[in-house]
C-alpha cells in the first residue's frame, strides 16, 4: 500500500498516460509510487500532486518529462528473447518478401527496442542465416526512453543482458571487457536508433514502409486508447502483405484492425493485407 493517496496519484498517472500512453490504474499505483520515490526526494517534493506541478510548470518540465520515462517503466529485457519469432522472421518472412520486386532491401522496425538487445539478437539471426546488412535488410529501432538509446548505440551490456547466451554465443558475438560485454562491430551494422514517442502527435513513421514490425511487450503497458492508436500508427507503417510481431501476452483478437492473425511457421503474427 503507497503512502501517499490515491487522488494525487490518479492525478500524476493520468498525465503520464496523456503523454506515453502509459497506464498506472488499480493497483500499479503502487508500482507508480514506488518508481517515482527516489526521485521526488532528489527534487525535494513531498508528493505526487507536487511531482504533477513540477511537471505542468517547472521551467525544467521539458527536460524531466524526457527523464520520466526511465523512472516509470522497468525496461525488462535481454538478448535472444522468445526466438521463435526471429526464426520466423528468417524462415519465412525474408524469403516471402525478398521474393517481389527486386532493388531493395527488406526494411525492419523494432518499436519498443530499450538497450537494444531485440534489434541486435534480429540482426545476429539474420546474418547467421546469410543475409546481409545494407543489401539484404536495413532496421530502425525506436524507444521512448532517451538513455536507453545511447546505451543501445553503445552496444556494451551487463551479465543480465546476456542471461539467454551460453559460452559459445558469449564468445562469438561479444567481446568481454572486464564484468561487461561489448557487441561485436559487424552485428550492429544496418540498425539506425532514434528516440520517439509512438504517441506524440510530432511522431509518425513513414507510411508503408517496413516489411516487418516488431512491437513486443510494450502495449501491455498502453491503455486501451493507446493501444488502439498504437496499433493503428504500426499498421499504416507496414507495407501491404507485411507483418507485425508482438509479445506473447498481446493479441489484436477482439479489436478492430486491419491487421489479421495468421499462422506463420506454427504461430501466430498479424499481416496487413497484401495490395
Amino acid at each position: 500500500m503507497s503512502r501517499f493517496p490515491a487522488a494525487d496519484l490518479k492525478l500524476l498517472g493520468d498525465l503520464i498516460q496523456e503523454r506515453f500512453g502509459l497506464t498506472f490504474e488499480g493497483v500499479r499505483q503502487d508500482i507508480l509510487a514506488a518508481r517515482l520515490g527516489p526521485r521526488l526526494h532528489e527534487l525535494h517534493l513531498d508528493s505526487p500532486r507536487a511531482y504533477y506541478e513540477y511537471l505542468r510548470f517547472h521551467p525544467q518540465r521539458d527536460a524531466e518529462f524526457d527523464r520520466l520515462p526511465a523512472l516509470v517503466t522497468n525496461n525488462e529485457t535481454y538478448f535472444f528473447r522468445e526466438t521463435r519469432q526471429f526464426e520466423i522472421l528468417v524462415d519465412h518472412v525474408v524469403p516471402e518478401r525478398r521474393a517481389g520486386p527486386p532493388g531493395r532491401p527488406l526494411r525492419l522496425l523494432s518499436a519498443g527496442c530499450s538497450s537494444g538487445e531485440e534489434p541486435y539478437s534480429v540482426a545476429i539471426a539474420l546474418q547467421n542465416a546469410g543475409h546481409a546488412p545494407g543489401r539484404v535488410w536495413e532496421m530502425d529501432a525506436c524507444d521512448l526512453n532517451v538513455e536507453r538509446i545511447a546505451r543501445a548505440k553503445e552496444a556494451v551490456y551487463e551479465e543480465g543482458s546476456l542471461r539467454a547466451c551460453d559460452a559459445e554465443a558469449r564468445r562469438r558475438y561479444f567481446s568481454q571487457e572486464g564484468a561487461r560485454f561489448r557487441l561485436r562491430d559487424r552485428y550492429r551494422e544496418g540498425i539506425r536508433f532514434f528516440q520517439a514517442n509512438l504517441l506524440c502527435p510530432g511522431f509518425a513513421v513513414e507510411r508503408g514502409a517496413y516489411d516487418a514490425v516488431l512491437c513486443r511487450n510494450l502495449l501491455i503497458y498502453f491503455c486501451d486508447a493507446a493501444f488502439e492508436r498504437a496499433i493503428g500508427l504500426l499498421g499504416r507503417a507496414l507495407l501491404p502483405g507485411g507483418y507485425l510481431f508482438l509479445g506473447h501476452s498481446e493479441s489484436l483478437f477482439d479489436r478492430a484492425t486491419e491487421l489479421a492473425p495468421v499462422l506463420v511457421g506454427g504461430s501466430v503474427v498479424y499481416r496487413k493485407p497484401p495490395a
